[in-house]
């Protein structure tokens, strides 16, 4: 076919070119760069306008009434979906995303077997000249095709996919900025749409939580506006740096903030802020109880084990065991009620009993640590749980009183971290101190570390 000869010709010229670009782009000066970056782009969205194009024919030859005579069954196939994913190479993801734009952009069948006007010109223009690309044209046209669903005239459909085309191209936007337009404009010339689109938001909300093969607990999960807002308000302020002034740090001082870095990932610290408010939620007064008990999470684990701290614990309704360093840190403190069975099933600590230190320890902890004391991290108290310097073992074990110059103040994240890895922490003279791994310190000097106001600075003369 002429066409695909064409097309074949066209790639072979743009294979060269972009050889060209790759032996060359090292040398290119920083304006080159960006200019060669927008004219690929260029070629890209009328490529891809391509797509969409071509795959709207074949939806539309593939449509459900043409039965086993429509171009998808006849290739075997049993949707277009399909079809498309096996002629591109694409994802099912992809493939759909062609199929609904290029179903979107195409002119209605007419009974004399041809196609109607084109319902979305503007864009249709803007996509093919490689103006406007495909993430933005799909934005476009979604939100008109519901603003006319929703009953707005003809013109008003049509002002309003001109006017987002025309800022999209003048303004330079993003697909992101364009959609966060298109639902602004939406609002003004559709108010009374809101109302139904909360009902079927408030249909489609869920949330699903499983035990996956490989022992994680995975699940997702689709919030309506108002739920999300709360989910980000509360992830952002417990996620918020304190606002501190300026600080001049020693020489080890230096060092130990850079061996004490958080090295999460964002995703990471997404899912530790949401345990803690849930953590947090549940050792509430308010919270409902079972029994008179607060919310509970039994852990079994033998004796021999638990003292040892080897092995592994099980926690009711996880298939997934813990190991022993999880179990040590749910007997320290948790804001649930941490129940640790033996291998008989006997009761061997509560969480909720002599061990865990009393309120009124808690306060005096909070104002001499002021938070967590690791170094740099921001949690204030009320974040916090309580770790023994010197661990409790049981209650005929000499140490480990649960007295407030063995207890000490770490948020949930460094509390687990401690539990599991070669840090350790002890007391001085009533002050806590954190002691590094020997490949971080060969000496393992104790380093101070206090969130007080009263605390002096570690190298103060008096």
């Amino acid at each position: 076919m002429r066409i695909s000869c064409r097309l074949s010709e066209i790639v072979g010229d743009l294979r060269a070119v972009m050889g060209e670009v790759a032996e060359l782009l090292s040398g290119f000066s920083d304006d080159e760069v960006l200019e060669v970056m927008a004219a690929v782009e260029t070629v890209g969205r009328v490529v891809s306008a391509g797509q969409v194009r071509v795959a709207g024919e074949v939806a539309v030859r593939s449509r459900s009434e043409l039965g086993d005579e429509g171009l998808s069954r006849a290739q075997n196939f049993t949707s277009p979906l399909k079809l498309v994913a096996h002629v591109t190479g694409v994802s099912a993801r992809e493939s759909k995303a062609r199929l609904e734009l290029g179903r979107r952009m195409r002119g209605a069948m007419l009974l004399g077997g041809g196609e109607g006007p084109v319902p979305f010109p503007s864009v249709a223009s803007a996509l093919n000249e490689g103006g406007l690309g495909v993430e933005a044209a799909a934005v476009i046209v979604r939100q008109c095709g519901e603003l006319a669903q929703r009953g707005c005239g003809v013109d008003v459909v049509a002002s309003a996919e001109q006017t987002l085309v025309d800022e999209t191209l003048t303004r330079g936007l993003s697909a992101d900025q364009t959609a966060k337009l298109a639902i602004r404009l939406r609002e003004i010339l559709d108010p009374d749409g809101a109302e139904p689109r909360d009902e079927l938001h408030q249909q489609q909300r869920s949330l699903t939580i499983a035990q996956a093969s490989d022992g994680m607990i995975r699940g997702k999960f689709a919030l309506t506006p108002e739920q999300g807002g709360i989910w980000l308000a509360s992830i952002q302020a417990m996620q918020s740096p304190r606002v501190t002034g300026p600080r001049f740090l020693s020489e080890d001082e230096a060092m130990a903030e850079f061996a004490t870095a958080d090295t999460r990932t964002q995703a990471q610290k997404n899912a530790d802020t949401i345990t803690e408010l849930l953590a947090r939620a549940a050792g509430s007064p308010d919270m409902p109880r079972i029994n008179g008990a607060t919310t509970t999470v039994n852990v079994h684990i033998t004796l021999d084990d638990l003292e040892a701290g080897r092995g592994v614990g099980w926690i009711d309704g996880v298939d997934e065991p813990v190991p022993a360093s999880t179990v040590a840190q749910l007997r320290c403190h948790s804001p649930l009620a941490a129940t640790v069975f033996g291998d008989r099933g006997e009761v061997l600590h509560h969480g909720k009993t002599k061990r865990l230190f009393t309120a009124a320890q808690n306060r005096a902890l909070a104002a001499r640590d002021g938070g967590c004391v690791w170094p740099d991290c921001d949690r204030p108290p009320s974040y916090c749980e309580t770790h023994h310097a010197d661990e409790w073992v049981s209650p005929d074990h000499p140490p480990g009183r649960t007295d407030i110059d063995n207890g000490v103040l770490l948020c949930h994240f460094h509390h687990s971290h401690l539990h599991k890895s070669a840090w350790r922490l002890v007391m001085r003279e009533g002050v806590p101190h954190i002691v590094p791994p020997r490949w971080i310190d060969i000496t393992q000097t104790p380093i101070p570390t206090t969130r007080r106001p009263t605390a002096r600075p570690q190298h103060y003369a008096a």
